[in-house]
C-alpha cells in the first residue's frame, strides 16, 4: 500500500541506508577470518534464536484474539489492518505483564504477531478504546512498514551504539504518526502515549503542556546519553511530535544538541576501529593457535615415525622443521626410540638436528646415554658423547651412566665413559659408587677399573 511520505520520519530512510552500509562492511570484515565468521554467526544467530524462543513462549502461553476471544478487539484489528493496507491479519496475543504497560510487534518464522500486555489491554474497560486503538495501530504500522524484516539485514549495525538505536527511534516516530493518521484521532494518540508514562488510571489527570516543558528543561550529558542509547524516543518528544503532526505550524520546545552528530560519528568511528582491531588481533591469535596445532601435530608424527623405525620419514620431518626434542606424555623422545632400536642412522639425524642428549624420560629417568649403555651399543654411546652427552648426569637418586655400565658389566662402555670424563667418585643416595655396583654384581675386573683413583693412576 502507498504511504504518504509525510507520515514517515525524515531520518528513517537515511539511518537505514547507513546501517545497511555498516552491516555490509562489518560482514565483509568478519568473513576474512575464521574467528570472524564465528563472531558473525554469534551476533546474528543468537538474537534470532532468542527471539524465536520468546515468540514460541508467547504462542504457547498468550491468549490469542479471535472472533470468539475478545471479538471487539478482533474487529478493531481487522478494521485497522484493512485501513493500513496490510495484506494479512496478524496474530494478536494478550500476555500478563505484572503491571507493565507495553505492546510490541514481532515475527515468528515468517508469521507476524502483535503482543498486548494485559494492563494496557484493560484500557478498553476504562473508556480508553481510542487510546488502545492507537497503541494497536502503532504496532500494525511496524508490520506495514516492514520494519521487522528490514532489521534482519542490519543486525550487525544494531549491535553498534547510537546507530541502531537512532534507526529504531526514527521507526517509532513513523509508527506514531501513522497510527495517529489511521485512527484519525491525534488527541487519543497523545493520550495513548501518556498512558505509557503514568499508567491507565492517571493519564487523564496529567497536564500535558507542563509535562512537555518539564522534559524540555532536562539537560546534561547523561540525559543526552539516556536518549541516544535508547531504542525509543522519550515519551514527551513522541507526544510533541504528534502535536506537530496535527499542527505543522507549531514550534518545537525541544532543542537538538549541535554536538550530537559529531559525538555519534566519533563514537561510531571508535567502535568500528575497535571492532576492526579486535578482528585483526583475533586473526593473528588464530594463526598462532593454528601454528601451535601444526607444531604439535608434526611432533606427534615425528614420534610415530621414530617409534616405527621410519628413518627417512624422520629425516623428512626434521627438514620440515619438526622439533627434534619432541616427547610423548611420558617424556620419551624420538632420540630414545632410535637408540632403543639401535638405529644409529636415525640417532645421528636427530643429533645433527640439535636433539638434546640429556633429556630423561619420566618413569625410570633414563637418558639417551643410559639407554645406549643398557642396549650395549658403543657406537651410539660414542656418538652421544661426541654430541656433548654428560657422562656424569645424575638422576634424582644420584644414579650415573657409569653405574649403569657397572651394573651391566659393560667394560667397553665403562672405558668409553672414563675417556670422556666420567667421575668414579660420584655416589648415589645410598652412598654407593660405580665400583660398589660392579663388585656387587661380581664384575671384579671391571670393579678394579672403576675403583676411585684407579682411572687417574692408569
Amino acid at each position: 500500500m502507498y504511504v504518504d511520505p509525510s507520515l514517515v520520519h525524515k531520518k528513517e530512510k537515511g539511518y537505514y541506508v547507513l546501517a545497511l552500509i555498516v552491516s555490509i562492511i562489518a560482514t565483509l570484515v568478519l568473513l576474512i577470518s575464521i574467528i570472524g565468521i564465528y563472531i558473525l554467526l554469534f551476533i546474528v544467530v543468537v538474537p534470532l534464536l532468542a527471539q524465536a524462543i520468546s515468540n514460541a513462549s508467547i504462542r504457547l502461553n498468550g491468549v490469542r484474539i479471535t472472533p470468539k476471544q475478545f471479538p471487539e478487539i478482533h474487529e478493531l484489528v481487522y478494521q485497522q489492518s484493512a485501513r493500513m493496507g496490510l495484506p494479512y491479519l496478524p496474530d494478536v496475543y494478550i500476555m500478563e505483564s505484572s503491571g507493565v504497560l507495553n505492546a510490541f510487534a514481532t515475527r515468528f518464522f515468517g508469521r507476524n504477531m502483535v503482543v498486548l500486555y494485559s494492563d494496557l489491554f484493560e484500557l478498553m474497560n476504562r473508556g480508553g478504546e481510542k487510546e488502545l486503538a492507537f497503541v494497536i495501530s502503532h504496532e500494525l504500522a511496524h508490520l506495514q512498514r516492514r520494519h521487522l524484516t528490514k532489521q534482519l539485514f542490519i543486525i550487525p549495525a544494531m549491535w553498534l551504539p547510537f546507530l541502531g538505536d537512532a534507526y529504531s527511534r526514527a521507526c517509532e516516530y513513523t509508527c506514531d504518526r501513522m497510527a495517529a493518521h489511521f485512527t484519525e484521532d491525534p488527541e487519543a494518540a497523545m493520550n495513548g502515549l501518556t498512558v505509557l508514562a503514568v499508567g491507565k488510571s492517571l493519564y487523564k489527570q496529567v497536564d500535558r503542556e507542563d509535562y512537555l516543558l518539564q522534559s524540555s528543561g532536562e539537560r546534561g550529558l547523561f540525559v543526552w546519553l539516556a536518549e541516544k542509547l535508547s531504542t525509543h524516543p522519550p515519551l514527551p518528544k513522541r507526544i510533541e511530535a504528534i502535536q506537530r503532526y496535527a499542527d505543522p505550524h507549531r514550534a518545537s520546545i525541544f532543542r537538538s544538541s549541535k554536538m550530537a552528530l559529531v559525538i555519534v560519528l566519533s563514537a561510531c568511528l571508535v567502535v568500528i576501529a575497535m571492532f576492526v582491531t579486535g578482528v585483526a588481533l583475533s586473526s593473528q591469535l588464530m594463526k598462532l593457535a593454528s601454528g601451535a596445532f601444526e607444531e604439535g601435530y608434526s611432533d606427534e608424527e615425528l614420534l610415530d615415525a621414530a617409534m616405527n623405525g621410519e628413518t627417512s620419514r624422520v629425516v623428512e620431518l626434521l627438514d620440515q622443521g619438526a622439533n627434534p626434542d619432541a616427547a610423548d606424555y611420558g617424556g620419551w623422545t624420538a632420540l630414545m626410540s632410535a637408540i632403543d632400536q639401535n638405529n644409529a642412522e636415525m640417532a645421528r639425524a636427530l643429533l645433527n638436528a640439535g636433539a638434546n642428549t640429556d633429556l630423561t624420560e619420566d618413569e625410570y629417568e633414563n637418558s639417551a646415554l643410559t639407554i645406549a649403555i643398557s642396549s650395549g651399543n658403543e657406537e651410539i654411546a660414542e656418538l652421544l658423547l661426541g654430541h656433548e652427552a654428560n657422562p656424569n648426569l645424575q638422576d634424582s637418586f644420584g644414579w650415573t651412566p657409569l653405574m649403569t655400565a657397572a651394573s651391566y658389566g659393560e667394560e667397553g662402555m665403562a672405558r668409553l665413559l672414563l675417556e670422556n670424563g666420567a667421575d668414579t667418585s660420584l655416589t648415589d643416595e645410598n652412598g654407593w659408587t660405580a665400583f660398589d655396583y660392579a663388585m656387587d654384581a661380581g664384575y671384579e675386573t671391571l670393579a678394579q677399573l672403576l675403583k676411585p683413583g684407579m682411572a687417574e693412576a692408569a
